[in-house]
């Protein structure tokens, strides 16, 4: 699979921007099949870690498996700031990460950045452009040029000036960096050929914390691959000639769209996806989406399959008591 997320390639399947996907056309459901020969290869798919890019969740990884962090919510929703759904791989060792309201507050100061879009030939002089900003600014308006852009393509321009508002929070080293927060360095910056002013507001928010502990699940990968090879995989046995042949064709291609779009024979997916649901899932990171570890033809395979609008099997769904 390229790595895009599955939620992001059913997204880009609805909104066309995937057509040259076979079957890729509003599925009724979607199977991912991929093969784990080594039990290195099952841990991975079972485990998660940060981004190599969010420096934040890595600190706080890393400061949780070495006796545990607070953090608070990264915005007003009051949200944990990382909420793996499988445990965490870090540093070749498996972790369940555990994390618990404290019922204590933060409080900080955030930035309201007032950006308000003129039309291109307006009398407002930009003094300098979106790509000569800092990076750390540049981050936080990364949808402005996208906004501009969309305006620009529904031929919008008639309805400038157009304001445009972001609540932002900047640690302490970005703040420094910034050219927008405290105070603008800039009234106007240019944005794909249109002036943008901009004012900005100290906001002051709070924030609940939340205590991360971390718990040592398996010393290595491989270990951790072992076990659940061991407690967790079932074989995919008692198909059809018909199931087999479809389920050897998902393995080749790597995935399979459901829908009044493919050639394959009526009853059969429902047959061998009848295999998956009877069986508990490893994982189920949404209603109607599962993770299995199954034995076919001498391989082990990681299926997905997500129910997209087959609620009849998506509400069978079980999960495992325990991983």
């Amino acid at each position: 699979m390229p790595s895009i997320s599955r939620r992001e390639l059913l997204a880009g399947c609805a909104a066309g921007l995937t057509a040259g996907l076979a079957g890729c056309a509003d599925p009724d459901a979607v199977m991912y099949v991929e093969p784990v020969s080594a039990a290195t290869d099952i841990a991975t798919k079972a485990t998660t870690a940060p981004d190599s890019r969010d420096a934040e969740t890595a600190a706080l990884v890393a400061e949780t498996v070495a006796g545990g962090t607070n953090r608070t919510s990264r915005n007003d929703r009051g949200n944990p700031p990382y909420q793996p759904d499988r445990p965490v791989r870090y540093n070749g060792t498996v972790y369940d990460l555990d994390w618990n309201a404290t019922g204590r507050q933060q409080q900080r100061t955030e930035h309201l950045l007032s950006l308000t879009i003129h039309d291109a030939d307006s009398d407002y002089a930009p003094e300098v452009s979106f790509d000569e900003l800092p990076a750390v600014d540049q981050e936080r308006l990364t949808i402005l040029p996208r906004v501009i852009g969309d305006i620009q393509e529904a031929n919008e321009t008639a309805g400038l000036p157009e304001p445009f508002e972001r609540q932002v929070w900047y640690p302490p080293a970005e703040r420094e960096a910034s050219a927008l927060v405290p105070e603008p360095a800039y009234d106007t910056i240019e944005v794909n050929g249109y002036p943008v002013t901009v004012t900005v507001e100290p906001v002051t928010v709070q924030l609940p914390v939340f205590a991360y502990t971390a718990t040592e699940r398996a010393s290595s990968l491989a270990a951790f691959g072992r076990e659940l090879r061991s407690a967790h995989r079932f074989p995919l046995t008692g198909l059809s000639d018909a199931e087999h042949e479809f389920f050897r064709m998902v393995i080749e291609e790597g995935s399979f769209y459901k829908g009044g779009f493919d050639d394959v024979e009526d009853g059969v997916f429902e047959g061998v996806a009848d295999q998956f649901v009877r069986e508990p899932a490893l994982f189920t990171p949404y209603e109607s989406e599962a993770e299995w570890l199954t034995r076919y033809d001498g391989t082990d395979y990681w299926v997905t399959i997500d129910f997209v609008r087959m609620s009849e099997y998506a509400d069978r769904i079980q999960a495992v008591e325990e991983l």
